[in-house]
């Protein structure tokens, strides 16, 4: 079991102890109870959990999947996923009272919120021992994390520190809190454990700190209008020579229902169908792209809901050789994890059509219309119940395939193709897919960011990338050419409400 899950497990289980001559916790100061590593872990594990806010339907992950050029959500044959805030996504006409913005920005503010309370217990506890500095480091982090991506969604963002601050927090903007970000990962990354180890799995460690802080590099130049490509570059090598990490040997590795092992996991996501299992806390992705029909044939109790597809033109640009098309999408006749051709309920094959015109979007695609996303193996043992909306794979946030990536392009963008197309790992990402190599020719910057989308497509990183490659205003599949505000959203209509000092990103 990994090592968060026996965390959350052991405080349940110490919770529930009726053991009446053992001290009753709920008198102790919490200051008082941090006298070791162990125990501090349990409490600070609570900021971890904020992340399993993810994977779940309505999430800062699903609002970026939705905004880029990969996958969309079409009304369906039976009339579902009609509600207009999916088309809202989809056009990037979104207006402050979207739900799916809301709770991506609250994705990223409940998770600050959790670190800051962690953050101000540890301050408050004058016990000393080993690992409470280590700890404490990685819960900046993970904080610096959250306000990376706040920045990258929102831009200007509220700014908090401590629970202890009584006033409704003033916005900082863009510039001045990508300053604390990098600050703050550069001073704590000297005291954080190295990664790529089963101990440190699902926490922060010097990789993460080190991936972190080549994602903010490199969207330097989109966030602060000041490019720091060398900076990129010095931090996704620090991740790519530290020994820690290597590519998987196949692609479908890194997505297994048990991935835990995977050799690219620089930071993860853990995921349970028993520890977090709820509305909050879950990776329903499989849910949200399968039928009823594909439900019954990957062996899942639950009939899915038949509403996640592939943009057809992301579909049509990959390399029919390319492997990663059939690793991560589910086109032509399906097939269950036995090699069986899945049938439909009336006993025709289910062969799937990615082409969809725009007309389906609106107006109900058939149900053999739209890859279906099946990037991450099916739990297809039985196990699952009807209810059941989260399976066992854990999610990489920050995968070393990425870091390679991020590697290659800090070069390219200070005119070392040369030098990036030379790469061993880069090589063996593209012959892993099947592909040849590129040469130093190849490495232009549109053919740079279609090998991004074709390795880490549907991992949350479009929207992102196509800001940065300047291609998110481009038109694209029931999307027409946007203006230069959409690369911003809204702040929330709600959110706005209930603190005074938010103002609205122009635009909006």
């Amino acid at each position: 079991m990994r090592r968060l899950t026996i965390i959350l497990a052991a405080s349940l289980a110490a919770a529930a102890c009726t053991n009446l001559d053992e001290q009753v916790f709920s008198e102790t100061l919490k200051s008082d109870f941090f006298t070791s590593e162990e125990r501090l872990a349990v409490y600070s594990a609570r900021a971890y959990t904020s992340l399993q806010a993810w994977g779940t339907e309505q999430s800062l992950f699903t609002l970026n999947l939705q905004l880029g050029n990969e996958v969309c959500v079409p009304i369906n044959d039976v009339g579902e996923w009609k509600n207009p805030r999916y088309a809202e996504l989809q056009t990037h006409k979104i207006p402050s009272n979207n739900k799916l913005s809301m709770m991506g920005w609250d994705f990223c503010f409940d998770g600050i919120t959790a670190c800051n309370d962690v953050i101000y217990e540890i301050s408050r506890s004058t016990a000393e021992f080993d690992g409470k500095k280590r700890i404490e480091s990685e819960i900046r982090v993970l904080r610096a994390f959250y306000y990376m991506m706040a920045i990258d969604g929102w831009g200007d963002v509220p700014f908090s520190l401590s629970p202890e601050e009584k006033e409704l927090p003033k916005m900082k903007t863009r510039a001045e809190v990508f300053q604390f970000i990098k600050d703050e990962v550069t001073e704590c990354l000297p005291e954080l454990a190295d990664g790529g180890t089963a101990e440190y799995y699902g926490r922060v460690t010097s990789g993460m700190a080190h991936m972190l802080l080549a994602k903010l590099y490199i969207n330097a130049e989109q966030w602060t209008g000041t490019p720091m490509w060398a900076e990129a570059e010095a931090e996704a090598k620090a991740v790519v020579t530290s020994g820690k990490y290597r590519l998987a040997e196949e692609y479908k590795d890194n997505f297994k229902v048990s991935n835990e092992a995977s050799p690219e996991a620089v930071f993860a996501i853990p995921y349970s169908t028993v520890y977090t299992e709820s509305d909050h806390r879950s990776f329903v992705l499989f849910i949200m792209t399968l039928d009823g029909d594909l439900s019954k044939a990957f062996n899942i109790a639950g009939a899915g809901w038949d509403g996640f597809v592939g943009q057809p033109d992301f579909i049509a640009s990959y390399d029919p050789a390319d492997t990663r098309l059939g690793d991560t999408w589910l086109i032509g006749q399906v097939h269950d994890q036995k090699g069986n051709k899945v049938s439909r309920e009336d006993g025709s094959d289910y062969i799937i059509d990615p082409a969809m015109d725009e007309a389906m979007y609106a107006g109900g695609r058939s149900r053999l219309k739209g890859a279906r996303i099946g990037k991450w193996e099916f739990q297809a043992d039985g196990k699952l119940r009807d209810d059941q909306t989260s399976m066992e794979n854990d999610f990489i946030l920050f995968r070393y395939a990425d870091a390679v990536l991020l590697y290659v392009e800090a070069l390219v963008r200070q005119g070392k193709a040369a030098e990036a197309a030379e790469i061993e790992d880069f090589k063996a990402i593209r012959t892993r897919a099947g592909l040849a190599p590129m040469t130093a020719a190849d490495l232009t910057l549109d053919n740079l960011l279609l090998e991004r989308q074709h390795e880490l497509a549907c991992e949350g990183w479009a929207r992102q990338d196509l800001i940065r490659f300047g291609k998110y205003l481009d038109a694209w599949y029931a999307k027409p050419a946007g203006q230069d505000y959409m690369k911003l959203l809204p702040v929330p209509e709600d959110r706005r409400k209930a603190n005074p000092n938010l103002h609205q990103n122009t635009g909006y």
